[in-house]
C-alpha cells in the first residue's frame, strides 16, 4: 500500500518540467572531481522509507515498506531484470520448462520442472533444495496460518510437487489447471529454510495435495499440532529477532529500531559471491540502512544535507521546485522519472449501508476532481487512469472515459438513490431500516504529506456543496494497515503497486479475497468472480485481453474505489555510485547492486590536502 498523493491547469509548468527532466539523467554522470561530498568513499546505501515495516516475515506482510527490506534478505528461483522485465534464474540453474499436461489426473493442468543451483545453501552450510521449496508452499497452504491469504490465490493451481530422488534440487511441480501467472509466482516466491522455521518437521507430516484439498480445511484447521505451529511461525521473532530472520540472500537483519531505522549488513562468504558475474548476483553496499522519515519536509531537509542516499517519497512541488531547480543538490545526486506500475486510488466500504448503492458512489466520483489533482499537485507527473492496470499495457481499457468533476451530476445521483437533506442542517439523510441515517463518513489516511492533506481538504469541501460531510482521521502506517485488514473503516486513500507484465486481479478484487486477502472493501460479485477465474487460465492473449476489458467495464459502472492517477516514480539516488539508476520496476532501485566509486566526492578534499 502507499498514500494517495495527487489536485486547476497550470499549462507554463509543463515545458519548464520537461526541460528539466531532460537534464536529470541516470547513474553517476561525473567523476565527482569538483564536488565535496560528505558521503564520499562511505560503502552503504542509506535509503528512505515513509514508515515502519509491518514485518519481515516475507509471508506473512503484504507491505511495500517491508518488501524494499526482505528482497535482500530472501532469495527466489527467479529474479526479475529490473531494466527488461524478463526473467533471470536466482536460486535456479535456468528459467523453469513448463509442459501443459494432456492425459492421467492432471490432463488440462501442467507440470514445472525446476533446478536449484549447485553453489546454493543456507547460511548454516546445508544446501538448499526442492524440500526447501515445498515446504515454503506448504506455509501457503497451511489452512491455520491465515496471515497469508493474500497470496494464497497464486498457489491455489499447485497440487504437488515431485523431488527428484536422484538430485533433490530438482523437482517438478504438478498443477490442476494452467495459470497465466504460473512461472512468475513461482519463480519469484521467496524461499524459506525448513530447518529453521520448522526444527521439528510439524508440516512433513502433510503433503500438499493434502493441503490443498479443501475437505481437509475444517480437520487441519482444529488439528493441534498445525495451530501450534502457526502460532509460532508468526510469532514476532519471525518478523524482527535478528537471530530469527533467516534467509539466504546477500546481506542479514543487524538490527531494528522501531520507527527508526532498520539496518542490513551484508554476509560474510556468501554463497553467491562466486556468480558475481551475473547481474542478479552484484552484491556491493556493505550495509543498508532503510530510515523511517514520516513527514515530507523532514524526508527534504533529510537528502539536502546528504543523510539519506535514496528516496521516492517526494511530493511533485519538492521534486520540481526544491531538487529539480537547485544546481547544487544535483552536483551529488541523480533525479529520475521512471514508470511507476503503480495507481491511487480512494478505496469505499461497499459494504456499509451508506455507500452499497452505487450511484452514491459514483456521485463520490463526480466530486473528486482528479484532472485537477495531476495538473496543480502532481506537476503532471501522473498519468489519469480508470481502473487497476497500468495505462501501458496492452490490456488497459482506454475506452473508458473517466468520471468528470461535475457537482451538479453528484447532487443528481445522490437525489436518484434517495439521498435528499429532510431536516436542513446541510447534510443528505435518508430512512435506512427504519432509521434516518445521515450521509456522514470518516475517511483515514496516514499523516505526513501536506499535498495528501491538502487534497483531502478540497474533496472535503466539495462533498459539503453536494451536502455530504466527510470527517478526517490520521493513522500510523502499522495501524492503518491492520484496520485495512480488519474492513474497520468507511473511506480511505491508499495506492497499488506492481510489477510489469500480467496481472491476477484475484488478491484484490474476488469475493473469496475479502477475509484473508485485500479486498479491503468487500466489492465482487458472480460476475466479476467469474471473470477473475477465467483471466486465471486464459492463456489467448486477444480472449484474456477482452476479458480484462469487460472486467474494467464493470468496475468503472461499480466504483468500487474512485480510480485516480498512475504517478511517475519521482527518485533521488546519490552519485557516488556509479551503476545505480531509478527503474520502472516495483521497488523503483537495486541497492544492492550499487557500486562506490570511491572517487567520487573527494575532489576538493585532496586539492586541501596537498596545499
Amino acid at each position: 500500500m502507499m498514500k494517495a498523493k495527487s489536485l486547476l491547469k497550470i499549462f507554463i509548468v509543463i515545458p519548464v518540467l520537461l526541460s528539466l527532466l531532460m537534464s536529470c539523467g541516470g547513474g553517476s554522470s561525473n567523476s565527482g572531481e569538483n564536488v565535496e561530498s560528505k558521503r564520499a568513499g562511505v560503502n552503504e546505501v542509506i535509503v528512505h522509507i515513509p514508515g515502519d515495516a509491518q514485518g519481515l516475515n516475507t509471508l506473512t506482510t503484504s507491505d511495500a515498506t517491508a518488501s524494499q527490506v526482505m528482497t535482500n534478505l530472501f532469495e527466489r528461483l527467479l529474479y526479475m531484470d529490473d531494466d527488461n522485465f524478463e526473467y533471470l534464474p536466482m536460486l535456479a540453474v535456468a528459467r523453469p520448462n513448463i509442459e501443459m499436461i494432456t492425459e492421467g489426473e492432471y490432463a488440462g493442468g501442467m507440470k514445472i520442472d525446476f533446478e536449484i543451483r549447485p553453489e546454493a545453501k543456507w547460511d548454516n552450510g546445508t544446501p538448499i533444495t526442492g524440500a526447501d521449496v515445498a515446504f515454503t508452499i506448504k506455509l501457503i497452504k497451511c489452512p491455520t496460518i491465515y496471515e497469508v491469504g493474500h497470496i494464497r490465490p497464486y498457489f491455489n493451481y499447485i497440487d504437488d510437487i515431485v523431488i527428484d530422488a536422484a538430485n533433490p534440487k530438482k523437482f517438478t511441480l504438478y498443477c490442476n489447471k494452467v495459470y497465466i501467472l504460473a512461472e512468475g509466482a513461482v519463480g519469484e516466491l521467496e524461499i524459506l529454510p525448513a530447518y529453521h522455521f520448522d526444527p521439528n518437521g510439524v508440516l512433513a507430516k502433510y503433503s500438499i495435495k493434502d493441503l490443498n484439498n479443501d475437505s481437509n480445511t475444517e480437520k487441519f484447521k482444529s488439528s493441534q499440532d498445525l495451530v501450534d505451529f502457526a502460532k509460532e511461525f508468526t510469532s514476532e521473532k519471525y518478523s524482527r529477532d535478528p537471530a530469527f530472520v533467516v534467509g539466504s540472500g546477500p546481506y542479514k537483519l543487524e538490527s531494528w529500531e522501531t520507527n527508526q531505522r532498520i539496518t542490513l549488513v551484508k554476509k560474510d562468504n556468501w554463497w553467491g559471491e562466486s556468480l558475481a558475474e551475473e547481474k542478479a548476483f552484484g552484491n556491493y553496499p556493505d550495509k543498508i540502512i532503510y530510515e523511517v522519515i514520516i513527514d515530507d519536509a523532514t524526508t527534504l531537509s533529510a537528502i539536502r544535507d546528504e543523510n539519506l542516499d535514496v528516496c521516492k517519497s517526494f511530493t511533485s512541488k519538492n521534486f520540481v521546485e526544491d531538487l529539480m531547480e537547485n544546481d547544487k543538490f544535483k552536483e551529488k545526486y541523480n533525479l529520475e522519472t521512471p514508470d511507476y506500475f503503480t495507481y491511487t486510488y480512494i478505496g469505499i466500504n461497499n459494504k456499509s449501508p451508506k455507500f452499497s448503492d452505487k450511484l452514491v458512489r459514483q456521485a463520490l466520483a463526480h466530486a473528486y476532481d482528479v484532472d485537477y489533482i495531476i495538473d496543480v499537485f502532481s506537476y503532471g507527473l501522473a498519468e489519469r487512469t480508470v481502473g487497476p492496470f497500468h495505462p501501458s499495457t496492452k490490456y488497459y481499457n482506454s475506452e473508458i472515459t473517466p468520471y468528470v468533476f461535475d457537482l451538479e451530476k453528484s447532487k443528481s445521483l445522490l437525489s436518484q438513490a434517495g439521498w435528499e437533506d429532510t431536516d436542513g442542517d446541510g447534510v443528505r439523510d435518508k430512512m435506512i431500516n427504519g432509521q434516518k441515517v445521515s450521509l456522514d463518513f470518516k475517511f483515514k489516511y496516514v499523516p505526513g504529506s501536506p499535498q495528501t492533506e491538502s487534497i483531502l481538504l478540497l474533496y472535503q469541501k466539495n462533498l459539503e456543496e453536494i451536502g455530504v460531510k466527510m470527517s478526517l482521521e490520521t493513522r500510523e502506517w502499522t495501524v492503518y494497515l491492520d484496520e485495512l485488514d480488519k474492513h474497520d473503516f468507511e473511506m480511505y486513500t491508499g495506492g497499488w503497486v506492481s510489477d510489469p507484465g500480467l496481472s491476477d486481479p484475484y488478491q484484490i478484487w474476488h469475493t473469496e479475497s475479502y477475509n484473508g486477502g485485500s479486498n479491503y472493501v468487500g466489492f465482487g460479485t458472480p460476475e466479476t468472480d467469474a471473470l477473475i477465474e477465467k483471466i486465471q487460465v486464459t492463456l489467448d492473449e486477444t480472449e484474456r485481453n477482452k476479458l480484462y476489458m469487460q472486467f474494467q467495464e464493470i468496475l468503472h459502472e461499480e466504483v468500487p474505489y474512485i480510480f485516480s492517477s498512475s504517478p511517475l516514480k519521482k527518485v533521488a539516488i546519490h552519485k557516488r555510485f556509479d551503476n545505480a539508476s531509478a527503474k520502472a520496476t516495483r521497488i523503483g532501485y537495486v541497492a544492492k547492486q550499487f557500486k562506490l566509486n570511491p572517487d567520487f566526492g573527494v575532489g576538493s578534499q585532496a586539492t586541501k590536502a596537498e596545499n
